[in-house]
Parts: C-alpha cells; sequence; structure tokens
C-alpha cells in the first residue's frame, strides 16, 4: 500500500505512513537517519517535507513533523548502531 493510498483510505495514522516509508528506504539511509542527533533531525527536515508533500500531496505541515518524529524514533529503536563487547 502506498502513503497516498494511506491517506485517502481515511488510514492517516502516522505509523502506518512511517512503515511505508521504512519500507522504501535502503538500509543505509535507515542507519544514517537512526544515528542523527535532534539537531540534524531537524535540518533534515526541510529535505523530508518536499519527500513527504511528493508522496502525499499537499496536507498540513505540522502532519510532516508528527510523521518525521515517528521516523526518526521507530529507526532508533530498530536501526542505531550500538557497541558490542
Amino acid at each position: 500500500m502506498t502513503i497516498k493510498k494511506i491517506i485517502s483510505g481515511g488510514q492517516t495514522g502516522a505509523d502506518q505512513i512511517v512503515e511505508e516509508i521504512i519500507s522504501e528506504l535502503p538500509f543505509k539511509e535507515k542507519v544514517s537517519m537512526a544515528n542523527m542527533n535532534k539537531e540534524a533531525v531537524e535540518v533534515f527536515q526541510s529535505v523530508f517535507d518536499l519527500y513527504i508533500k511528493s508522496k502525499i500531496g499537499s496536507e498540513s505541515e505540522s502532519e510532516y513533523s508528527v510523521i518525521m518524529k515517528a521516523l526518526w524514533k521507530r529507526l532508533q529503536e530498530t536501526h542505531r548502531l550500538k557497541a558490542v563487547k
């Protein structure tokens, strides 16, 4: 299911959109995003907004921020580099 279908189908949950974005991202990008600090994520937000606009059309920009934060948190849980002893 595409992001546009999620939105048009009435299922606007950020979790579903995040899952769709994660499924489209290459592994390297997932790891890079997961290891960004909060300031880097804020800088990356404007580029991400353009990506989301191209995927779902003209939705409110506050939704973009919610999606970006949810994506970043999910990737931190699943793709963050960890030291192994």
